[in-house]
C-alpha cells in the first residue's frame, strides 16, 4: 500500500500491489513465503515479502532478523530465474543468521510468479473476494503436497458516527492497514475525517445504512453518542457476516440497547455477536484512547490461515 507522496510502505503485510508496481514498470520480482517453522516465530505462516530486482521491497518475515539477508537471496534468485527454498536458523547454510531461542523458518522464493497471476489476485481482491495461488517448489519432492498461498481481500473497517472518536479511529485504522470507511450525517465530521486522510462518506440521516457489503473480512462500529439512531443499523448490520460488530457506550447503555433489540425480534445469536461496550479496555475517556482500545479489540480477532496444503478442500479459487 503506498502512503501519501507515493512511497510504498515497507512494512505492510500486503504485497502484491507492490510486485505488480514493479513488473508493470519493467523490474522482475521474487515473492519469498514464509513456508515453515520450527519453534518460535513472530510472523505467521504464509507471511510474505516481495523483492524487486532493484533491491526494493515491501513485507517482512521476521522481527528484523533476516530481511536483509532475505533481500539478497532474492535478487540472486532472480538473476538466476529459479525458484529455490532456504533455512534460515537452525540448520541453516547461514551460520552467522540466528534467530531466537534456536528456532528456524523455511522461506520459498518464488521468481516465476507471472504478471498474470498479480492481476488476478488484485482484481479479486478489488471485487472483495478470496484469491489463490500455487507455491511451485520442486525442492520439496512429488511425494509431498503443494501450497496454495490464500490471498483474503484487505480486512476493512466500517465507521458509522459522529465526532472525534470515529475520526481517529480511522486514522489508526488506516495506519495498521485496514480499509477505513467513515460514515457520517455530520458535516463536521466528514470535514475532519477528510482532513485525516480517511475516506469519508454523507449519510443521508443517522439511522440510514449505508448500501455496502458487510462481508467476513469487515468490522462495524457504531460510534454515536445518541444511541437511539443505532437500533435500525444494528438490525441490519446483525445480518451481514462481519468478523467483528461494535458499539460505543457505557455498560448500562449496552444493557439498554441489548433490551431494545430483543423487543425488535433480533436473535440471541446475532445479539452475542456485539462488542458492547466497544473496546479492549473501559473507561477510556478521550478520543485516542477510545480509538486505540476499540482498534485493539478489532486486531485480536484472528484472520483465516494464509497457507494451506494443496490437498485441504479450499472455498478460494486459484489464480492463473
Amino acid at each position: 500500500m503506498r502512503k501519501l507522496g507515493g512511497v510504498w510502505d515497507p512494512f505492510d503485510d500486503y504485497v502484491v500491489d507492490f510486485a505488480l508496481a514493479a513488473r508493470r514498470r519493467g523490474e522482475r520480482i521474487c515473492l519469498v513465503t514464509l513456508v515453515a517453522i520450527e519453534g518460535a516465530s513472530p510472523r505467521p505462516l504464509g507471511a510474505q515479502m516481495a523483492v524487486a530486482e532493484s533491491g526494493e521491497w515491501v513485507g517482512y518475515l521476521s522481527g528484523g532478523c533476516v530481511e536483509r539477508a532475505v533481500i539478497a537471496e532474492a535478487v540472486e534468485a532472480i538473476r538466476a530465474g529459479l525458484n529455490r527454498r532456504v533455512r534460515y536458523g537452525r540448520g541453516s547454510k547461514y551460520l552467522d543468521i540466528r534467530l531466537p531461542c534456536g528456532s528456524a523458518i523455511d522461506l520459498h522464493f518464488d521468481v516465476q510468479v507471472s504478471v498474470g497471476d498479480l492481476e488476478a489476485i488484485e482484481r479479486r481482491q478489488g471485487e472483495r473476494r478470496d484469491a489463490s495461488l500455487h507455491l511451485a517448489d520442486a525442492s520439496v519432492g512429488p511425494e509431498r503436497p503443494g501450497l496454495i498461498r490464500r490471498y483474503p481481500p484487505r480486512r476493512r473497517l466500517i465507521l458509522l458516527g459522529i465526532g472525534a472518536a470515529p475520526v481517529c479511529l480511522g486514522k489508526l485504522g488506516h495506519a495498521t492497514g485496514l480499509e477505513a470507511l467513515l460514515f457520517s450525517p455530520d458535516a463536521a465530521t466528514r470535514q475532519a475525517g477528510q482532513r485525516a486522510g480517511v475516506a469519508t462518506f454523507a449519510m443521508n440521516r443517522a439511522e440510514a445504512m449505508p448500501d455496502i457489503r458487510l462481508d467476513r473480512h469487515t468490522a462495524v462500529v457504531l460510534m454515536f453518542h445518541d444511541h437511539d439512531v443505532e437500533l435500525t443499523l444494528l438490525s441490519r448490520i446483525l445480518l451481514g457476516d462481519s468478523f467483528y460488530v461494535g458499539a460505543m457506550g457505557s455498560r448500562r447503555t449496552h444493557e439498554i440497547r441489548l433490551a431494545a433489540l430483543r423487543d425488535a425480534g433480533i436473535a440471541e445469536a446475532r445479539l452475542q455477536r456485539i462488542h458492547g461496550p466497544a473496546g479492549l479496555f473501559a473507561g477510556a475517556k478521550s478520543a485516542p484512547a477510545i480509538a486505540a482500545a476499540i482498534l485493539a479489540e478489532i486486531m485480536m480477532s484472528e484472520g483465516e490461515p494464509l497457507l494451506v496444503e494443496s490437498g485441504e478442500r479450499q472455498s478460494t479459487v486459484a489464480c492463473g
